[in-house]
């Protein structure tokens, strides 16, 4: 159990606190009970505003949950870009194989970009595994009203 938390909702944001992934990695991830998980052992960034600035801290362990709108499969959309023959390959992956890819190959998500929409949080992201080419570019597409961002322990950086 976490003791920190933080949500994003999908309307918009003006907040006093945010949560950044940008260059974070999950390394682990889960679906259940129309619960989108993403766990990510080294953290990621928090941004707060006070009357002296805006001051950045690094979690550590941390997780950000996506309670999804409808059911399950229909509220994800993952693409896995590759390079062909000078051309790219859109691949669409089910959540299924694409946690198993996270979760049993071992393969780490690292969110580069984020855009947030009514209902909807798009990520720009690479997957990283050990072999060549190391990294795919990918596209996460979660139809969700808010995201939960938790964690125990954080510090200024």
């Amino acid at each position: 159990m976490y003791r920190y938390f933080h949500q994003t909702n999908a309307e918009g944001i003006i907040e006093e606190e945010s949560v950044g992934l940008h260059d974070c990695r999950a390394d682990r991830m889960s679906l259940q009970k129309g619960m989108l998980s993403f766990y990510f052992s080294d953290g990621f960034y928090v941004m707060r505003n006070d009357s002296a600035g805006r001051k950045v801290f690094y979690t550590e362990e941390a997780q950000a949950e996506f309670p999804l709108l409808y059911s399950d499969a229909d509220d994800i959309t993952i693409y896995v870009f590759t390079e062909e023959n000078e051309k790219t390959i859109r691949e669409e992956y089910t959540v299924d194989d694409f946690i198993n890819l996270i979760n049993e190959k071992s393969y780490s998500l690292e969110f580069l970009y984020s855009y947030i929409g009514y209902q909807t949080f798009k990520f720009d992201c690479w997957l990283w595994f050990d072999e060549e080419p190391y990294h795919k570019e990918c596209e996460l597409i979660i139809s969700a009203g808010k995201v939960f961002y938790r964690w125990n322990t954080m510090h200024e950086e």
